[in-house]
Order: structure tokens, then sequence, then C-alpha cells
């Protein structure tokens, strides 16, 4: 055991918790708000949108459907929350981000109806797009509460990063014309990987400096699940209080292709170079100026694509879920 997990061993073997809101429980649930992003799934998102719609209100739900708009969520979307009791949202994980903030002021709990290109948050939660689903998870008005994390002022739902896997995110949104596939993500990867050039960076969890200032790839994780089959943080849960931050060491393309193809098949944290730790802050400076990214999007709210720092805090049990009907273990 590295000196690094000793330091932080009090946090590796946390508890399973039940995330349970008593304040929702038995709550009625009759107001629905389906706030859709209407470009999500390649334009797909509106007609299931609608289609939903009609099955929730068929079998007596009042239900408000709302489509995303670019003005801040505060002047179109706060109101919308407080007059509804749950906000079923019918987009990927960019859509979940942008109606997370308004739901944690509002208190009012959140379903994802997965319709994006990787729906992390419905994958972990185990949300699903089937009206029957939804419907019951509606009934049973299970509601927990999960973290999320603010990086540099911007909300996360999921993970953030800096480095290659950013660096992608950020090329693919400048040549971005209307909706993407994974399939989309390939002529970026293989531009970024020509390019790349890895940067030290300097890591402090909790105060405390963790790692060597090495190269290498960088994540900050919320949540488990990551996206293309490479997922950093494979124990990372949304409701414990803590970020998981994993460091893989590299100075080479070769490095960073052999701890893709690891991670790929689960095997990267046995590497004793690999980096794992738990924290309620986590401080990353790269040695110069690199992009950064949060949930799988540029941070709309950062003035630059650039940073050499990056300060992400988990905001404890601030985000209220709804349930799938009768799944008390996902997070």
């Amino acid at each position: 055991m590295t000196a690094l997990e000793c330091a932080f061993n009090h946090t590796l073997d946390r508890p399973e918790t039940a995330c349970r809101n008593t304040d929702f429980i038995e709550t009625p649930m009759s107001r629905i708000a389906l706030i859709a992003n209407p470009i999500s799934g390649s334009g797909s998102s509106r007609a299931r949108a609608e289609a939903l719609q009609q099955e929730l209100e068929h079998v007596g739900h009042e239900v408000v459907l709302t489509w995303t708009r670019l003005e801040p969520c505060a002047q179109w979307l706060d109101p919308v929350l407080q007059d509804v009791d749950v906000a079923v949202v019918a987009g990927g994980d960019g859509t979940v981000r942008l109606v997370a903030e308004s739901a944690i002021q509002t208190r009012t709990p959140i379903y994802q109806v997965p319709t994006g290109t990787e729906n992390l948050f419905a994958r972990a939660l185990g949300h699903s797009g089937e009206a029957g689903d939804v419907i019951r998870a509606i009934e049973a008005a299970d509601v927990c509460l999960l973290d999320v994390a603010d990086a540099n002022g911007t909300t996360s739902i999921l993970m953030t990063s800096c480095g290659f896997d950013a660096a992608v995110v950020q090329d693919l949104a400048s040549r971005r014309t209307g909706p993407i596939s994974h399939w989309t993500y390939l002529p970026s990867m293989l531009r970024q990987l020509w390019s790349w050039k890895p940067v030290p960076v300097g890591i402090m969890v909790d105060g405390e400096g963790v790692g060597s200032d090495q190269p290498g790839l960088c994540f900050v994780c919320n949540c488990r699940e990551y996206g293309g089959g490479f997922n950093p943080a494979p124990d990372a849960r949304m409701d414990d209080g803590l970020l998981d931050i994993v460091f893989l060491p590299t100075r080479s393309r070769l490095g960073l292709l052999r701890w893709m193809w690891k991670a790929r098949w689960g095997t990267h944290l046995a590497s004793t170079r690999a980096l794992h730790a738990r924290g309620r802050r986590i401080v990353l400076e790269p040695a110069s100026p690199v992009p950064w990214q949060v949930d799988g999007d540029c941070p709309a709210e950062s003035a630059t694509p650039l940073t050499q720092r990056v300060t992400i805090e988990v905001r404890s049990g601030v985000l209220p879920v709804l349930r799938p009907a009768g799944d008390a273990s996902r997070n």
C-alpha cells in the first residue's frame, strides 16, 4: 500500500448509503415539468417528449412541456419548477446539468429520460425512457439527494478533467454544427492525439499535496460512469460526500493509449503508478494552460477554454433525484 493510499484509506471502504430524503416520501407528484432539449438525439427528443407528455396526461398528471433555452435558467426555468412536483428531463447529460441548478434552488426532484449521446446520469441511476417506467417512478415518489460539485464556479454533476479528454471536448465544440453521435468524436480524438503533449499537474486533496507534479491524465469524478467504456473511477459514488480523483501518469501519446486500453478493461487502478484518492476539495494546477471540461462539455461560464487552476469542491446532498420504482441500490 502506498503512502497516498494510507492517507486516504479511511475513505476506501465507505458503506453504501440509503440516500433517502424523508421530506419527499409519500408526497403525491401530480404536477410535472417535462423539460426537453429539442435537438438532443439528432432531433428525436422532441417527438419523444411530446409522446411522453400524452402518456403522462393520459394517466391523470398535469404536464408543463418546456423546451430548453439559451437564456439563464433563473429567467425561464426557476419559475416553471417552483410550481411543479417533479421535473422529467428529456435530453442528454448536458441537459441534466442545465436543469440541475434550478432543481437545487427550487428543491424539485429530477428524472432523466435519456435521449443524448452517452446519458451517463441515467445509466448511473437506472433511469429509463420508457413511459411506463417514468410513470411508475413518479407514482413511487422515492426521492434521494445526490452530491454535485462546484468547478471554478460551474456546476458539475458527473466529472471534471483537464488534459487530453478536455482537448477532445473543446475540439469537437469548436467544429460542432448540429447533433452529435459517438462517431462524431473520432476526428477530434485523432487530431488531439496527434498534437497532445502531457503537462505536469500539481494536485491538492483537502489541502494536502499528493503525487509529484508529473505529466499525465487527470480526472475528478462524482460518478462512476464516464463514457466510451472508459471509466477512470469505477467506485465513485454520487451520495458519499466525496469526489474521486484519478491521475494516470504518462509522458507520451503511447502511454495515453496504454492507459485507455487498461481503463477499458478496468485494470488501470491495479497499477502501482496510478494515483487514486478521495476528498471534498480538489485543486488541479497544470504547469501551463490546458483545456478543461465539465460533464463532457466546455464550461460555458468560463471566459477562456484554458486554465492553470481548477478548484473542484463537493456540494453534499443538494440535488433531489427521483429513483426508478423499486430500486434502492443505485447511486
